[in-house]
Parts: structure tokens; C-alpha cells; sequence
């Protein structure tokens, strides 16, 4: 019997008539939102029958104990799930991968419980249009946040249990992850907030010779750098000309400088 967590199911698999059909009639004497076919018994959430869907949750970890003398872990919100019941004949259970994620700024963690090669080339692959490395020492794939599409890929991938020829066991701490969606968004607002005044401020970054790409760092490094080449005691024995030009300069730059501070300071 093989145990496999997603974000939204818990899936029972086994290659046992006789357990497949224990876990069949517990569902279907139990719950009312149940749907399957001969091999495959879905059970769908019901505000009004977590107190039978606990008790079932207790039952397959006594009996999972009871095979492979270890506890399922994550059970405590795992009421809330979809229970899928599978039958797999003639032993062709899948190999089992288990995939613990965490989360760090903007970067999804999955730690792999073994180097599949296969399995890490079609992740690759399904994230392809983002960026994404593999740390073969630590069994780490990082993939870096892009846009929206990238928690869309991520929850429809971490809730499937089947991925070519694995049944993948997604260890995801929902208040984590819910909290990392809140800071990405956050911080995607704050973003698009500072690019909307950027561009009221591009004369500023054109007198500097820069770009809201750059940070306030090389923006004050360009700003020393003019400040010399226009400071007005350089220019005390050049023509009246001269020093009304290079005054205005001066001033430009100060301005420039001052406002685009104060726009990096409250608005990143």
C-alpha cells in the first residue's frame, strides 16, 4: 500500500483486492460525495462529515503502520483532502518519490528524496519557460518565481500524484506556501507601483544617465561621479558662459538626484 499527498487529495493506492475493497465500503457506507469506477473510488470533501472522515483518516494509518511500520505524516488538516482510492493489479505499483518543498524569497524549494535523473529532466522540462537549477549534492531543485504562471505550474504539478512513471508524494505546508503567495504579491504590487512613478521620474534618470533598472546605489555612484565634472569651483576662471551652464548642470543634477532618493526610499 503506497500513500501519496498532494495539496488538495490523499491518495490511497494498493495492489490488494482485499484492502482495496476494505477502504471501498469504509467510503462508500461513510461519505455521500463519492463518485469511481471499478479500480479508482473518489470522496469529496463535506463540511458535515469530518468527524467519519477523521476516523477514516485514523483507520488507513493503522492499517498503513501495520505494512510498512511507519506513521503517514501530515494527517492533522488532511480531512479537508480529497480521498482517492486506487487499484493497481499484477503488482505494478509505480516507484515512490518524495518531494519535500519549502520557500525562500522568491524561489520555490524541492528537495527530491533520490537523484531521478529522468524525473528532474521532465520537471525541467515542465518548467520551461522558467529558471530553473538543479543541486544534485543536496537533491534541491530551486525554481525562481516569474509570474502568476508560475504558482498556476506549481499547484497543478504538486497535485498530481502520478508524473511519468512515478506516484510523487508533495510534502507542502499550506500556511507556508500561503504566506510565500502573499509576500510574491506583495512584492509584485510594490513593483509595479514603483514603474508606474518611474516613468513620471524619467527625465530625472535621463539627466543621470540611468534607468529604473538600476538600484540607488549606482544611481548615487553616477551622481558623484557628475557632481565633480559640474561642480561650480571648477569653473571659477572660465567665462560667464561657461559658469551659468555648468551652474544649471549642477542644479539639474541635485535635483535629479534628491528626487529620484526619495522615490527609491518609498516605493522599494
Amino acid at each position: 500500500m503506497q500513500i501519496v499527498q498532494t495539496l488538495e487529495t490523499i491518495n490511497v493506492n494498493t495492489d490488494d483486492i482485499s484492502v482495496f475493497q476494505y477502504f471501498k465500503d469504509l467510503i462508500t457506507k461513510n461519505f455521500t460525495k463519492v463518485i469511481g469506477r471499478k479500480n479508482k473510488i473518489f470522496s469529496f470533501f463535506e463540511e458535515n462529515e469530518i468527524p467519519q472522515r477523521r476516523y477514516f483518516l485514523k483507520v488507513l494509518d493503522q492499517k498503513y503502520r501495520k505494512s510498512s511500520n511507519e506513521s503517514i505524516e501530515n494527517l492533522k488538516d488532511a480531512h479537508f483532502k480529497t480521498f482517492r482510492l486506487n487499484f493497481e493489479q499484477n503488482n505494478m505499483l509505480k516507484p515512490m518519490l518524495f518531494i519535500k518543498t519549502s520557500f525562500a524569497g522568491n524561489q520555490i524549494l524541492m528537495q527530491l528524496s533520490s537523484n531521478e535523473k529522468l524525473f528532474i529532466a521532465y520537471m525541467k522540462n515542465y518548467f520551461k519557460e522558467h529558471y530553473i537549477e538543479y543541486d544534485e549534492a543536496t537533491s534541491i531543485l530551486m525554481l525562481k518565481y516569474k509570474d502568476e504562471n508560475t504558482l498556476e505550474l506549481f499547484e497543478a504539478f504538486a497535485d498530481e500524484s502520478e508524473h511519468l512513471r512515478y506516484r510523487v508524494n508533495f510534502e507542502v505546508d499550506r500556511q507556508e506556501y500561503k504566506d510565500f503567495r502573499q509576500d510574491i504579491f506583495k512584492k509584485e504590487n510594490a513593483k509595479w507601483k514603483f514603474n508606474a512613478l518611474a516613468k513620471l521620474f524619467n527625465n530625472y534618470f535621463a539627466i543621470l544617465e540611468c534607468t529604473p533598472q538600476n538600484d540607488l546605489s549606482e544611481i548615487r555612484q553616477k551622481y558623484l561621479m557628475m557632481v565633480k565634472l559640474y561642480h561650480p569651483d571648477f569653473y571659477q576662471g572660465k567665462s560667464a558662459e561657461e559658469k551659468a551652464y555648468t551652474r544649471e548642470q549642477f542644479e539639474k543634477i541635485q535635483i535629479a538626484y534628491n528626487n529620484l532618493k526619495a522615490l527609491y526610499k518609498n516605493n522599494t
